[in-house]
């Protein structure tokens, strides 16, 4: 991870304030991009959990969620709000995904890509865990975003460029079913 644009892992509090559930639904979203009972996911730079507990919550008991951040600070924060059972935490710093090759349904990825360098080892590396139509679910900001959240602007990564990444990596293209004003998600899976 390119340590210059991490988030700071002090200000946890910020990512588990009410109003970005406001924001960003992420039950709703994550419904929307097809997260189901029994599925194995990684939720990539998890932080303190925001995406992670309706990522447990969709998946239920039968499925699994392996909450990775590089930040043992959040992921002890993570710990302490009392996770569900289908959840395990991992303490790795990306680009490197320390999982079984083919062992995981869905990689979900918010707002950590942009941090991550090299971003071409990161999107091989995803291919490589994915079982075969697995997919990849990346939610980043938008360089043009009307609002001011997030990190710098320098920071933020085109979505076209995360795209070819992908399609290079060996992913095909899936269209995603939301957009916003703010950021985008790009969908794609692993079909050889």
């Amino acid at each position: 991870m390119a340590d210059s644009k991490r988030f700071d892992p002090k200000k946890h509090a910020i990512l588990l304030d009410t109003s970005r559930e406001a924001k960003w639904h992420p039950r709703a979203l994550l419904r929307a991009i097809g997260v189901q009972p029994g599925q194995v996911v990684v939720d990539l730079g998890c932080g303190p959990g925001f995406w992670t507990f309706p990522l447990a919550d969709l998946v239920t008991p039968s499925g699994a969620v392996w909450a990775l951040d590089g930040s043992r600070e959040m992921l002890d924060v993570l710990i302490a709000r009392h996770p569900p059972q289908q959840v395990h935490t991992m303490c790795a710093e990306l680009p490197r995904i320390p999982l079984p090759a083919a062992s995981v349904d869905l990689i979900w990825a918010a707002f950590v890509v942009h941090e991550v360098e090299p971003i071409d080892h990161l999107m091989r590396d995803m291919l490589r865990v994915l079982r075969l139509g697995g997919r990849v679910a990346i939610l980043d900001w938008r360089p043009d975003a009307v609002h001011e959240d997030g990190p710098p602007r320098a920071h933020r990564l085109p979505a076209a460029l995360i795209r070819r990444h992908l399609q290079e990596a060996g992913f095909i293209m899936r269209e995603s079913p939301w957009q916003h004003e703010d950021a985008y998600l790009i969908l794609a899976e692993k079909v050889v």
